[in-house]
């Protein structure tokens, strides 16, 4: 069976280039014009025919041999010289005109049709050569040149020449029916396949995009997630830390520290306070074992010393160390030993350093970039709220108090500020503070309102209030077209709900600026230091420094003065003063 099947597809499969059944198409038909041929061999007696006939035999033969090889150029001389064959056989052994081999030239007609495939100059020739030696044979007989038993007429000659053109020219039309349908046939296959391929090459491009995609949404999510989760922690935090705002002191410092390392996952966490003289950062409040041990002992680290402790509560900016092992100020405490990653945040009020929030992880490079904006906005809640207790307590450090006035110590009212406002016409302007009772009650209660009784000169209006961790920021404020208007629920719950996102907005607005603030302030000192550093001449670093602090800052003078001292009298070349 399998020898059969690969006998098979060796004669008829269509070799590359090849239309579709080509070859099969050419080989079948050749085989049975052969066996054709090798019939009327059989059955006729006259040398002549014989001769004509093997020749042509031998002809069809080798056209079958080259086919099989697919060379297919000379497949037309089969039919041209059986239809030679076939006329020489009526003619000499047969009835002439009226002899049925004649129709023999249909079916080699139709055959180099088949062979000559697209190219339809070599049928046309034929048939007219066919039709042509029909009509002469025809009358020869007329005429007496050559036997006439059947009494051909003219009439005779004319209808059968015009039956053989008629059906020549509906097999021409038919075939190239067919040629032009198996042409479209293959140009759709083409393009079916070739749109297949493209198909899979898009859907398999679109695959790898959206499995890339997909992973990065997964990583974007899960970070969002983990962001979340720590805001909605620091928020927690927050919410305790007010609500335990009345404690003493050293409570309310304990209570955070164990906030922080509860809701955060953290080691360690310290609060460090600078004493009276600022001289020294002194812990407050620990979580962890090792802390305890260094509050026993009344620990406490010189500012602008040893440690990033004494680093930060100096210099007044956070610092992150990812890995302790490489880390040059990172001080090795012995209570603390897992220590492998630590952040240190400045607790300032204003802008003066009260203290410092120290945190510290177990597993290395623990702190993302983010922390370091999320950690020092819950420093500044420490810090408000340190600064509170301390003020009731009467004790502490000399921090005024943001609720006082400066001149009478009285409370100050809340400051307006403008906002936007939205007109009917579609455009949006600057908006200048407003007085009404209704943004007043928003602003005081923190709850929704409305206007009960609209008239002619009060409009019906809405005021939603925007709050962010039940603080009122700002007030959403609304007044409707039609005097009667009246507010229905789902409107209100819409406004309430882009008030709340509106305040996540401004908070997520809010940390960004701040971070990146904080970013363009390291990258500046770092370039200026890098730039200080970068030379060891006494007079480049002056110039350096007020050339780099002038064109940074934007100064119209920038200038160095350094203290005279008795070892600058022994030199006296030594520059004291360098401007800009």
């Amino acid at each position: 069976m399998n020898i059969f099947n690969n006998l098979r597809d060796h004669l008829f499969k269509d070799r590359p280039g090849e239309a579709p059944g080509q070859r099969a198409e050419i080989l079948v038909t050749l085989i049975l014009g052969i066996l054709s041929s090798l019939l009327l061999l059989l059955v006729t007696r006259n040398p002549i025919t014989l001769a004509a006939l093997s020749i042509a035999n031998v002809i069809a033969l080798f056209v079958l041999f080259q086919a099989l090889r697919a060379r297919y150029n000379q497949l037309i001389l089969f039919p041209v010289v059986m239809s030679f064959s076939i006329c020489l056989v009526t003619i000499v052994e047969g009835n002439g005109t009226h002899d049925l081999l004649w129709m023999g030239n249909l079916g080699l007609f139709l055959l180099a049709n088949v062979h000559s495939r697209k190219n339809l100059t070599a049928p046309v020739i034929l048939a007219i050569v066919m039709i042509l030696t029909f009509a002469f044979t025809g009358i020869a007989e007329l005429n007496g040149i050559l036997e006439n038993p059947f009494n051909t007429t003219p009439q005779y000659i004319y209808l059968n020449s015009f039956f053989f053109a008629a059906m020549m020219a509906a097999m021409l039309a038919i075939f190239h029916r067919h040629i032009s349908l198996l042409q479209i046939v293959m140009e759709s296959r083409n393009a079916q396949i070739e749109g297949r391929r493209e198909f899979q090459e898009i859907n398999q491009t679109l695959e790898e995009r959206v499995g890339q995609r997909t992973r990065e949404l997964s990583e974007a999510n899960e970070q969002m997630q983990q962001h979340t989760t720590r805001l909605q922690a620091v928020s927690e935090i927050s919410q305790e830390i007010s609500s335990n705002a009345t404690r003493q002191l050293n409570e309310l410092l304990d209570r955070i520290t164990h906030l922080v390392s509860e809701k955060l996952d953290y080691y360690h966490v310290g609060i460090f306070l600078l004493d009276e003289n600022r001289e020294y950062a002194v812990l407050r409040a620990s979580n962890s074992e090792g802390g305890k041990h260094m509050l026993e002992r009344r620990h406490q680290l010189k500012v602008g010393g040893t440690g990033i402790v004494g680093y930060v509560s100096q210099g007044g900016y956070p610092r992150t160390v990812l890995d302790t092992d490489s880390d040059a100020v990172f001080f090795n405490n012995p209570d603390l030993p897992n220590t492998r990653s630590e952040m240190t945040i400045p607790l300032k009020y204003g802008t003066q350093i009260i203290g410092v929030l120290d945190i510290q992880s177990t597993i290395p490079a623990a702190f993302k970039s983010e922390d370091a904006s999320l950690l020092s906005t819950l420093a500044n809640q420490i810090a408000i709220a340190i600064n509170n207790v301390l003020i009731n307590e009467h004790a502490g450090f000399n921090i005024p108090s943001r609720k006082a006035n400066r001149h009478g110590g009285q409370p100050v009212r809340r400051q307006k500020q403008s906002g936007y406002s939205y007109h009917a016409d579609g455009t949006i302007s600057t908006a200048d503070p407003v007085t009404n009772q209704i943004l007043e009650k928003a602003l005081e209660t923190g709850e929704t309102v409305m206007q009960v009784q609209p008239s002619k000169n009060n409009p019906s209006t809405l005021a939603v209030p925007v709050k962010f961790r039940e603080q009122v920021i700002g007030v959403i404020h609304i007044e409707a077209a039609e005097t009667n208007r009246t507010w229905t629920e789902d409107e209100i719950t819409v406004v309430q709900s882009i008030s709340e996102r509106a305040a996540f907005a401004l908070e997520n607005a809010r940390l960004f600026e701040e971070t990146s603030r904080h970013a363009e302030q390291e990258e500046t000192i770092a370039h200026i230091t890098s730039q200080i550093g970068a030379s060891t001449d006494f007079n480049r670093i002056l110039k350096t420094t007020v050339e780099e602090l002038g064109r940074t800052l934007g100064a119209k003078r920038t200038f160095i003065q350094l203290e005279t001292s008795s070892n600058d009298k022994a030199h006296p070349n030594r520059p004291v003063k360098d401007e800009r």
